[in-house]
């Protein structure tokens, strides 16, 4: 254990103010330290204050207790970072445990376990192998495939250069062979995963389980409609995304005498949903991704979780297929490091229609929009269009829809508890936007 800088009761009061959170957490009693310790030294590093309740109150902690905490912490390997420092708080002695984030992934008896949010989760075996090969610094989309680079067609790349050119402004240099080699398209005499996903005619003839499928549900659950595409997944993006916007149902609004037509999911989200999951999906799970089109749901189901330490409420870019991330990116389906999913949210939030909503388990991960139109009736999808140009009074509404004031003010108050819209100002100075 390593000795650190003394902490003294207005760090306790600074962490305790904090509140609890994936780098703060409080414990009543010295129970599961080891896991929690663990979890945070495998993702950001934090504090642990010990004999404070999860309301903030400083209990204390007694000699036992402190016993406790160090044999427990002998059960991890290797040996995290950590220093641990016993605070006098009104005569209650609280223990400050500060734990840095490793370099090494740690465990604990044989299972390993990352922070997300307030809680600890432990890895699968899955995501386990997926953290060890990253730990050396490899990444599975560079690893060279069995697929001979007889394989490759020289147009993909010419084509992803161009692009590249295009979109970046990065010039080629050098011949076809040194391109391949910087690239990472090539290894030895055999194509990466990458290279086989992007840069051959029909990659699931070498990796079956990188295809899209869509499926169209009947309103009973009863399959309506297959269908399957392959081919290099950068050109599968276009086309699924192509053939779900045909699918979807669009919708009219009418403020006044104009006239707007919306998809009644938003289209650039979707496009973004596509994209990440192509990105960022495990490609070592042996599923493609789904994408399942209900009445009322649009679900993009893709193999495996978010890299370990990464949730959707703290989008950080740490990719899991690096090399994929920048192929896209040199070709300009990705716009912006870490952004995809925070433009996805604004997106949703901005859109009439719309909600989103993303599930994650240990091989899976949905992203769910689903649409509120049935909540919303012909007048308040009206009240949302005639917002979404320029703040509006009550009174300038209820002009507009040839309804009294007190109707529109309840329609409002609803669309304002569904998220839709917004106000501000008060009083005469009130007004409504989107």
């Amino acid at each position: 254990m390593e000795k650190k800088r003394r902490y003294t009761i207005e760090d306790v009061i600074r962490l305790i103010a904090m509140g609890e959170g994936e780098e703060v957490e409080f414990k009543a009693r010295p129970e599961k330290i080891a896991e929690t310790v663990c979890a945070m030294a495998n993702s950001r590093g934090g504090f642990i204050l010990i004999g404070v309740d999860d309301k903030g109150k400083i209990l204390g902690v007694d000699v036992k207790g402190e016993e406790k905490i160090v044999s427990e912490l002998q059960g991890l390997m290797p040996s995290p970072r950590v220093s641990i420092h016993k605070i006098n708080v009104n005569n209650k002695r609280v223990i400050l445990i500060r734990v840095e984030k490793s370099k090494r992934f740690i465990t604990l008896g044989n299972i390993a376990y990352v922070r997300i949010g307030r809680s600890n989760r432990a890895l699968d075996i899955e995501e386990l192998a997926v953290a060890s090969v990253e730990e050396l610094h490899v990444t599975f989309d560079s690893l060279p495939s069995d697929v001979p680079v007889k394989y490759l067609s020289k147009k993909l790349v010419e084509e992803y250069v161009k692009l590249r050119e295009k979109t970046r402004g990065i010039s080629p240099r050098g011949s076809l062979e040194d391109n391949l080699k910087r690239l990472k398209i090539v290894k030895g005499k055999y194509l990466t995963i990458a290279g086989v996903l992007f840069f051959t005619r029909n990659p699931q003839e070498f990796l079956p389980w990188t295809g899209i499928r869509i499926i169209e549900l009947y309103p009973d659950g009863e399959t309506k409609e297959i269908e399957e595409f392959t081919g290099p997944v950068w050109r599968s993006i276009d086309r699924v995304y192509g053939r779900i916007m045909e699918k979807i149902p669009r919708r009219e609004l009418r403020p006044g005498a104009r006239r707007e037509i919306y998809s009644i999911y938003p289209e650039d989200a979707i496009r973004e949903a596509i994209t990440n999951a192509v990105a960022h999906r495990n490609y070592r799970i042996r599923s493609d991704i789904r994408i399942f089109i209900e009445p009322e749901r649009l679900i993009i189901k893709n193999p495996g979780s978010f890299p370990p330490g990464v949730h959707p409420e703290d989008p950080e870019h740490i990719p899991r297929n690096p090399l994929i991330c920048q192929f896209l990116y040199d070709m300009g389906y990705i716009e912006k490091y870490g952004f995809g999913i925070i433009k996805m949210k604004k997106s949703v939030n901005q859109h009439p229609f719309s909600t989103l909503e993303f599930k994650l388990s240990p091989m899976k991960t949905e992203v769910i929009f689903s649409t509120k139109e049935k909540e919303i009736n012909a007048a308040e999808r009206t009240i949302i269009a005639l917002v979404k140009e320029n703040p509006l009074s009550s009174q300038e509404i209820a002009s507009h829809l040839g309804l009294s004031k007190v109707a529109v003010l309840k329609k409002l108050k609803k669309l304002m508890e569904m998220g839709v819209i917004k106000k501000t100002g008060k009083g005469k100075n009130t007004r409504y936007y989107s």
